[in-house]
């Protein structure tokens, strides 16, 4: 394809993807960052905050936060997540997607791959790779962060199933040391989490869960961005077993999406899949009604179909990848022998944007 260039703020030479009428744009100066998010074929307002480009405070080695979406690795740990990179990177097109491939960290030996693939009807396929280019295993997890544009409203659905275990907990939250319980942008609700920014607070606020219905949401000026992700059925996740985090300070909000934790061995690369789906005409939201009513008709999934474990899932406790544990859910199987969860299939997708045809978590060697 012939890729065409724009100008986000500052970020000169960034490569615009469309898909119907959703647009990014891919920063190649820095990062790699999807710097732009424009919903509506004649839309000029970006869904990403884009943010000065200065130094991080408190981070000595030139980190610089930019805005846009990111990828970084869990746990979180200083120097380590916070790698600099303010270098070109690389743009690489194959078949339909484009890579933006970072330098190697000479501190870690870690370097990072976002790969963009425009679908159709407003739909972008995201691959995120992690390579260990060093010397030594690391354990870590792909860890996504999209800092939107302050205004909007990020949804997170909780997903219960009552007629499974009435008397066994089926949702879990997490709280940051900095969150204050009684916040008045956190709203807590049966069937969602409701994380509204104010340009008026100063403290920041973080939360995160177990999310089993696999889609975040983050609603502002009559639109929506909705990002599906997928699970590894059986996989350790950092942060108490966080797979769906969410800030949010005076400039900002963040959704953030999780990935198992692996064991990275020099050559290998893992990667982690997100969808991208862009909506308009949303009406305001205030409610859990009005978020369902908004947001489940348009959702490439079914909202109560949510990924339960089973309880007749084998467990024995095997590695062995032709695993022969006897277990007559084969579908289900949770042995940790790398039967991966598949993402949701979507109701309205085409083949090609199906998430179900993509593994959950996924390792390979180098390219």
């Amino acid at each position: 394809m012939a890729l065409k260039k724009c100008t986000i703020g500052v970020h000169k030479d960034c490569i615009l993807l469309q898909s119907g009428d959703v647009r990014l744009a891919v920063t190649t100066q820095v990062g790699p960052r999807v710097i732009g998010c424009f919903i509506g074929k004649k839309s000029q307002f970006n869904h990403f905050a884009v943010l000065p480009p200065e130094p991080m405070e408190n981070v000595t080695n030139g980190f610089t936060l930019y805005g846009g979406h990111r990828l970084w690795h869990s746990p979180e740990a200083l120097p380590r997540t916070y790698e600099p990179d303010n270098s070109p990177v690389e743009v690489i097109e194959e078949e339909g997607m484009v890579h933006f491939v970072s330098r190697t960290c000479p501190q870690t030996g870690i370097a990072k791959d976002i790969v963009v693939e425009p679908l159709e009807h407003g739909l972008f396929y995201l691959r995120h790779d992690i390579t260990n280019n060093g010397m030594w295993p690391v354990k870590l997890a792909a860890w996504t962060l999209s800092q939107m544009a302050p205004g909007g409203t990020c949804i997170l659905p909780l997903g219960s199933n009552l007629l499974r275990n009435p008397f066994a907990p089926d949702r879990t939250l997490n709280f940051w040391p900095y969150t204050d319980l009684k916040d008045k942008r956190l709203k807590l609700g049966n069937d969602f989490i409701m994380v509204k920014h104010d340009a008026k607070m100063e403290n920041p606020l973080k939360i995160g869960y177990d999310n089993r219905c696999q889609w975040v949401a983050h609603v502002n000026q009559g639109q929506a961005l909705v990002q599906y992700f997928s699970l590894c059925r059986g996989g350790e996740y950092p942060d108490h077993g966080c797979t769906t985090e969410c800030y949010t300070c005076k400039d900002f909000t963040e959704m953030e999406l999780v990935g198992p934790l692996d064991e990275v061995q020099p050559g290998e690369t893992i990667s982690f899949d997100e969808f991208w789906q862009g909506l308009d005409n949303i009406p305001e939201i205030r409610t859990e009604k009005q978020a369902a009513d908004a947001l489940y008709p348009h959702l490439l999934v079914d909202p109560s179909d949510y990924d339960h474990e089973d309880e007749d899932a084998c467990d024995c406790g095997c590695e062995d990848e032709d695993c022969d544990c006897g277990c007559e859910d084969e579908d289900a199987c949770d042995c940790g022998c790398e039967d991966e969860a598949e993402a949701p299939a979507p109701k309205k997708a085409s083949k090609a944007s199906n998430p179900s045809s993509r593994k959950a978590c996924k390792k390979k060697s180098s390219r």
